[in-house]
């Protein structure tokens, strides 16, 4: 049967009592179990609970999740639920949530809400009602637990600058907070005041780090910013802080052989720990101590905690211990819970840490912050689009220059070919070299054209030269305006092709069947352009002339269609219009009557008008 079923359970309590300076609201509920002779803890709870309906009757007292159990509580204490919420663990819940998620919400009298503790808040942050932790001298003052003992990071007394104790000083059993209470161990019945104490007075960095992480965790009043620390919201500070004590949990073997300013750490034990509770207050004071390095006087103090953390002193810069850790605090301060607005800092004093030690950033970290302003102020770096807009062309065009053009120097070393990344600094450069003119490969980079055809566009006035530092064309200096305009005049000629891809002959194909006519690459285009000629594209995506195509089967014609334009003709054609045999222009021609005006191997052309006059003559009945 159970005990407690034999004991008549009171319905209020016959002896209250007030809340002590700082004191918890677990101590006031041990306290109210002596006072009023309750056989177990348990007691108290039913007493609380009684009349209250599911789930409110399960709630626990310490840490209650609903404000009904805080207003029973209210009703049997005398002391208002305000003053229980403020001795409760949720006293640290604004301060445990992370910035930019949304708080778990209490309920609260009337339309009032109040910040709710959860369980995943409280791990390895907040020490548990049966591993507490207590300043002997504080209980030798004063027998009852303080809320400032119940934060993993408060090591120390502030009161009287001493190491706080998480054991027996005669078993070295862990401590509940009944037995702090109570000033007695279970188990062997030891005095815990007795306990040894430990002073840091003498240790300004770990006195200064402990006071700004319980003020950060609202235990003492705002002390003043001396240190330059990355940001003013405690919950940031502390979020922060507690990533740095993880990094070094990570690397625990390492730690006595840490240097500077992580000194101090040897003093840890060397067995292998990944849950902060189960230290004891003297290694965390020192693990804080170690961490709050890398937060104040920012960003040097960070520099130096790196520095120390990544053993990457000059020295040592073919360390693997630097390359793995480091990477290490990238993959964690980069990750989506990091990135939040509040942590920017963290991801800038990364940056700028490996941009000061010349250490490579990540291919795929560039490529993720690429458009984010700070990181590109910080690197240099820019993506397609920001180096297009400098130059004031599209995307598109920009890829026009690479990858052995102008901009391929630009071109950051580490980039990749599918994704581009540029510096800044010599775009820029580029960019006022351009606002002169384009040189005749970059206006060749353009058109998607050969140096040559470019060249012999200039000479025949079709872009315009702007600046001539010698004689010779291929140095000459072209108008940006007209490359472009004389680009989209032949463009705006194109048809998409809807046909068979293999009716079509691309523009060098067809200008090697017409070269030996005559007709030349520049003919062709300048044809194109004036509406003389067909020409297609293969794809809509693809706007540059130098893939410009031409049904095969015509291009055969383009020669004498460009002839007729200048009143010449073939023997065969004028013949085949005149219905004789083309065999008596070639007797005009031996007897001396005509002579051609262009011969290309067996191919001749004449004067139209010649032939004409002499058909007028001399042409068969």
């Amino acid at each position: 049967m159970n005990r407690i079923s034999t004991f008549q359970i009171p319905q209020s309590l016959l002896r209250r009592t007030q809340l002590l300076p700082g004191e918890s609201l677990a101590s006031l509920l041990e306290r109210l179990t002596q006072l009023n002779y309750l056989p177990y803890p348990r007691t108290l709870s039913h007493i609380c609970h009684e009349q209250l309906p599911a789930p409110v009757n399960l709630d626990h007292l310490a840490r209650p999740k609903w404000v009904e159990t805080f207003l029973r509580l209210a009703d049997l204490t005398h002391i208002s639920p305000e003053d229980l919420y403020a001795a409760s663990d949720h006293r640290f819940a604004p301060f445990l949530t992370p910035p930019g998620q949304s708080p778990v919400e209490l309920p609260w009298i009337g339309s009032t809400s109040k910040v709710m503790l959860t369980p995943g808040l409280t791990h390895g942050r907040l020490r548990s009602a049966l591993s507490a932790q207590y300043c002997p001298r504080c209980l030798e003052d004063a027998t009852y637990h303080r809320l400032s003992w119940i934060p993993t990071a408060a090591a120390i007394c502030l009161q009287h600058r001493c190491l706080l104790v998480n054991q027996c000083p005669q078993c070295q059993k862990r401590i509940s907070i009944q037995e702090i209470v109570r000033q007695r161990c279970r188990v062997c019945q030891a005095d815990l005041s007795t306990a040894e104490i430990f002073f840091v007075e003498g240790d300004e960095l770990g006195l200064l780090s402990q006071q700004m992480i319980q003020s950060w965790l609202g235990l003492v009043a705002d002390l003043p910013d001396q240190f330059n620390f990355p940001s003013d919201h405690p919950a940031v500070l502390y979020r922060f802080l507690e990533n740095l004590l993880w990094r070094l949990l990570v690397c625990w073997k390492d730690l006595p052989n840490l240097s500077a300013p992580l000194d101090g750490l040897d003093k840890f034990t060397t067995a292998s720990v990944h849950y902060l509770p189960a230290l004891a207050p003297g290694e965390i004071f020192y693990l804080c101590r170690a961490a709050f390095t890398g937060v104040m006087n920012w960003p040097d103090g960070l520099f130096q905690f790196l520095d120390a953390y990544c053993d990457s002193y000059p020295s040592n810069q073919a360390s693997a211990n630097r390359v793995n850790r480091l990477e290490q605090v990238r993959h964690t301060w980069f990750q989506a819970e990091w990135r939040n607005p509040d942590f920017e800092f963290m991801q800038q004093g990364f940056v700028n840490y490996t941009l000061a030690r010349n250490i490579p950033l990540p291919v795929h970290l560039v490529e993720q912050f690429k458009k984010v302003p700070w990181f590109v102020d910080a690197t240099g770096l820019w993506s397609e689009e920001q180096a297009a807009q400098s130059l004031d062309i599209p995307v598109s065009g920009l890829h026009r220059f690479l990858p052995y053009g102008s901009l391929e120097p630009c071109l950051w070393p580490r980039s990749r070919t599918s994704m581009p990344i540029f510096e800044r600094d010599k775009i820029l450069s580029l960019a006022r070299k351009w606002d002169l003119g384009w040189s005749v490969s970059e206006a060749s980079s353009w058109l998607g054209l050969y140096d040559p055809v470019v060249t012999d566009l200039v000479k025949r006035n079709v872009l315009v030269v702007v600046d001539r530092p010698d004689a010779e064309d291929a140095h000459c200096v072209l108008s940006c305006q007209s490359v472009e305009n004389f680009s989209q005049k032949v463009l705006n000629r194109l048809q998409l092709f809807q046909g068979n891809h293999r009716d079509l002959v691309c523009l060098d194909e067809a200008a090697h069947i017409t070269d030996d006519l005559g007709m030349h690459c520049v003919d062709l285009l300048l044809d194109v352009a004036d509406g003389f000629l067909p020409a297609f594209k293969r794809y809509p995506e693809i706007d540059v002339i130098g893939y410009l195509c031409f049904l095969r089967e015509a291009v055969w014609d383009f020669p004498d269609l460009w002839y007729a334009r200048c009143g010449w003709v073939t023997p065969h054609d004028f013949a085949k219009q005149k219905g004789f045999s083309h065999h008596l222009i070639f007797e005009w021609m031996e007897a001396g009557l005509i002579t051609p005006v262009k011969v290309f191997g067996h191919y001749r052309y004449f004067i139209r008008q010649e032939l004409e006059q002499l058909a007028a003559r001399f042409s068969p009945i």
